[in-house]
Order: C-alpha cells, then structure tokens, then sequence
C-alpha cells in the first residue's frame, strides 16, 4: 500500500523519524510543523491520511482537524493523533469519529502501519 500521507510535528526528530521511516514503506510525504500549516497543506494536497502531533505551535492538531472538518474536500481524510501525553488526559479534545485514531509516543512503528493499513483498507496513492 502506498499513499500519500500529511505529516504535522513541530518535534524535527519525530518528523525525520517517521518520515524516514514511511518514506523507505513507499509513502509520499508532505511534512509542516504547525496547525496552521497542517490546515494549508491539507486543502492543497488533499492526502489520503493525516498524522499530526497534538501539541504544537500555530494551532494544534485538534484544532486544525476542526478546520479540516469544516471543508468539503478534506473532511473525510482519515487523522492518526498523536502524542507524549497519555490519551485519558486527552479524551476530551480529540473528536469521536472513526476515521481517527490516537497512537502514544514513543510510537510503536508495527501499530502505525495496522492503523494506516485500517484507515486506507483500498491503499491511497498510485504513482
């Protein structure tokens, strides 16, 4: 499965870590660093999967998720949350909708590829 995938951390290890690590997977990827980049590059690029940070600068990414939702063109573009902090602490910001998932960091590499392979059942980008 190949696709293309929005890739928002304003931590540069994780960002080179997993966009290392889903490059060399055959994945196409678009990396920002804030919300508010998060919430541009989405509506130009329209990936076929988001992974963003919580916490960042700009916005987070559960608010620009919100901005997301609010655009017919990529509102329905399946978001992996993640995050250092423990996901109870955060239930109540992240949205209940089953095209999102939440992964804990350190991130367990073998769990993001069952979720990317969960989100995009029919694979996403073809070259």
């Amino acid at each position: 499965m190949i696709a293309q995938i929005l890739l928002a951390d304003d931590n540069p290890d994780i960002t080179e870590l997993l966009g290392d690590y889903l490059s060399h997977q055959g994945h196409h990827l678009i990396t920002v660093a804030d919300g508010y980049q998060l919430a541009q590059k989405a509506a130009e690029h329209r990936p076929h999967l988001i992974i963003t940070d919580i916490q960042m600068p700009g916005a987070y990414g559960s608010s620009a998720y919100q901005v997301l939702q609010k655009d017919p063109n990529t509102k329905s573009i399946p978001v992996i949350f993640i995050s250092a902090h423990p996901y109870e602490k955060l239930k109540s910001i992240l949205p209940q909708d089953p095209r999102t998932r939440f992964l804990h960091k350190p991130i367990d590499l073998k769990e993001l590829d069952a979720l990317i392979a969960e989100l995009l059942p029919l694979g996403g980008y073809c070259p």
